[in-house]
This record gives structure tokens, C-alpha cells and sequence, in this order.
């Protein structure tokens, strides 16, 4: 009798796990199914379609990471930013191991001037994945941006154990120090970007005007040989081979030099107008009669804020020493004390 009672329990239960698999085998098939034919939506275009039948299938099945992540890049493609980000978020909240959704969540954040949240994001990815290179690039650029230097020279330095020989981390770590005003430091990882990636002339321009606000005018004068191969430095370039020229008496190689800059960008007159060195050759400057053509822009706003930055550090030092950069007798860190009390001021 306890015998019989225990075998029809045992099949009572039997049973009921074979119900329960069953529903769940079909519920399995039923959420495959609908979420192949939520990515046919997207294949062929539909993408209205496919961002109901999206919200329709997330009711249904709220922990599938991939209708959260489709319906994240429809919002995402109608410019639907906030709401995108909330359906990413959600995704990698039910797969913390997709490192790619991480890294797209920290980007969109930053580039909707979110950098806190970005910063945190970017943080949290690389304790999952150290050597993950486009997230410590990029949590590298935004402290870079948030002028937070010193971060930012930790986040590079961490991951060229990783990955030694990319030249663009050599690169940052090139600006993120001229930042800082540890010229010798950015010279060295100039030139080790430099040595991978030959074709790096902004590099190499900012050699220069690092040589140039140390008073090593022969060696600045190398390294713009080399940046007026880069169609968005060269007028730049020209007006620096041009000041070195006067500064070495060479007025005609100096006036051949500010007028080839003009010709490919008037507004380096005013710049010309402004310096008082150019004064003795400002009447053998020739002013372009046509329009100079459009140059293309390539490099980075992090590019362009360096440059700006080092030649804004040129003309300081220039000042600071009486205009006479090749007769300066003051060492590299009498230099920078003169640099940060001025920017003090």
C-alpha cells in the first residue's frame, strides 16, 4: 500500500516536470521564433514595424538582452538618444559580459556630454576587461577633456601593458603631458608614436613647437619639414619655418615661408600683423587675390586643443624672453615655473 502510494507520487511529480518543461521548451521556441522575426523586421527595413512588435516581444519576455539592445539602436536612429541609452543600459544589466554593449553605452553617454556617468561606465569595463584598447582610449580622451591630466596619464600608461605597441596610446600620452607642461616626458612619447606610425605629422609639429619654446630652432625646424606634409598644418608650419628664418636673419627664406602660408590660409595675416618680428618684412608679403581653397579638417578637437595649446605656450615664452627665443640663456624649468605663474595671472 506505501509502495503503491510512493510509485503514483513518483509519477505525479513525473508528471509535472514533463508539464513544466514542456511550457518552458515552448515557451523557449516561442521567444526564438519571435525574436527572429523582430530581426527580420530590422533586415528589411521596417524599422517602425519592428520597434512595436520590439516593445510587444519585451513585455513578453523582459530578460531578453538582444530585443533590449534592437530596440536601443531603433531610438538610437530616430535620434531618441535618453531612451536609447535606458534600453542599452538594460541590456548590459542582463549581460554584464558583453564588453562591446559596455563600451557603445559609455560612448553615446559621452557624446551627450554625460562624462561622469560615461567615466564610471568605462571604469567598470576595464575591471571586466583590462586590456580592452578602445575603452581605455576613450575613457583616456574624455578625463583629457575634463583637463583631468593626470588620470588620463594613468589610463594610457595601465594600458600599454597590453598593448605596446600602438602608437596612438604613445600619441595621447604625447598631448596629455604637453598638457601638463612636462615637455621632456612629451618629446619621448612623441617619438616613440612617431617611430610606429611615420605618417604622424601632427606629432611631429608638436615636436616643433616644443623645440621651439626650448630654443632648439635647428631641431623645430626638422620636425616642420616634416608637419608641412599635413594639408590642415602646413599654413601653421609655414608661419613657424618663418619665424625661426627671422630668427636666424634669413628675411627672404622668411617672407618666401609667409607667403606660401598665405596662400593657403589668408587668415594667417593676422597672425603675421600681430608679431612684432615680422615688422622689418610685413610690405614683401603678398595677400592672395583668390579665395584660398577649403582645407579638409582631420584631426581631433583633442589634435586641435594641443596645438592650440603649445603655440598660446610659444608666444608666452617668446614674450617672457623678449622675443629672442635663440638667445635664451633660462633652462627648460625656469621655463615652466615663468609658464604656470603667468597662467596663473
Amino acid at each position: 500500500m506505501v509502495l503503491a502510494r510512493i510509485v503514483i507520487f513518483v509519477i505525479v511529480i513525473l508528471i509535472l516536470l514533463a508539464i513544466m518543461f514542456f511550457i518552458l521548451r515552448n515557451n523557449y521556441i516561442e521567444e526564438k521564433i519571435k525574436l527572429f522575426k523582430l530581426k527580420m523586421l530590422i533586415i528589411t527595413g521596417k524599422d517602425e514595424q519592428a520597434r512595436k512588435y520590439a516593445l510587444k516581444f519585451i513585455d513578453q519576455f523582459p530578460k531578453n538582452f538582444e530585443a533590449h539592445k534592437i530596440l536601443g539602436s531603433l531610438y538610437e536612429k530616430q535620434g531618441n538618444i535618453s531612451v536609447a541609452l535606458d534600453e542599452y543600459i538594460r541590456a548590459v544589466e542582463l549581460n554584464g559580459n558583453d564588453f562591446e554593449m559596455h563600451y557603445k553605452v559609455a560612448d553615446l553617454l559621452q557624446k551627450n556630454n554625460r562624462n561622469e556617468d560615461a567615466i564610471i561606465m568605462l571604469q567598470d569595463l576595464l575591471k571586466l576587461k583590462p586590456d580592452y584598447l578602445e575603452a581605455s582610449k576613450l575613457l583616456g580622451n574624455i578625463l583629457y577633456d575634463e583637463e583631468r591630466f593626470k588620470e588620463a596619464v594613468s589610463v594610457y600608461m595601465y594600458a600599454l601593458r597590453y598593448n605596446p605597441a600602438d602608437y596612438e596610446l604613445y600619441y595621447n600620452l604625447g598631448m596629455t603631458f604637453t598638457r601638463l607642461n612636462d615637455f621632456q616626458r612629451a618629446k619621448e612619447f612623441y617619438r616613440k608614436a612617431a617611430k610606429i606610425n611615420t605618417y604622424l605629422y601632427n606629432g611631429q609639429y608638436n615636436l616643433a613647437l616644443i623645440e621651439m619654446i626650448q630654443g632648439e630652432l635647428e631641431q623645430a625646424e626638422k620636425y616642420l619639414q616634416q608637419a608641412i606634409k599635413e594639408e590642415e598644418l602646413e599654413p601653421m608650419a609655414y608661419f613657424y619655418l618663418a619665424h625661426i628664418a627671422m630668427r636666424k636673419k634669413e628675411k627672404l627664406k622668411a617672407i618666401d615661408y609667409l607667403n606660401l602660408a598665405l596662400e593657403l590660409d589668408e587668415k594667417i595675416k593676422e597672425k603675421i600683423e600681430n608679431q612684432p618680428i615680422f615688422k622689418p618684412i610685413q610690405d614683401k608679403i603678398r595677400i592672395p587675390s583668390e579665395p584660398n581653397k577649403k582645407i579638409k579638417i582631420r584631426l581631433s578637437k583633442k589634435e586641435r586643443k594641443t596645438n592650440e595649446y603649445l603655440e598660446e605656450m610659444y608666444s608666452l615664452v617668446d614674450s617672457l624672453n623678449g622675443g629672442n627665443i635663440l638667445n635664451n640663456t633660462k633652462n627648460n624649468k625656469e621655463i615652466e615655473i615663468q609658464i604656470e605663474q603667468e597662467k596663473e595671472r
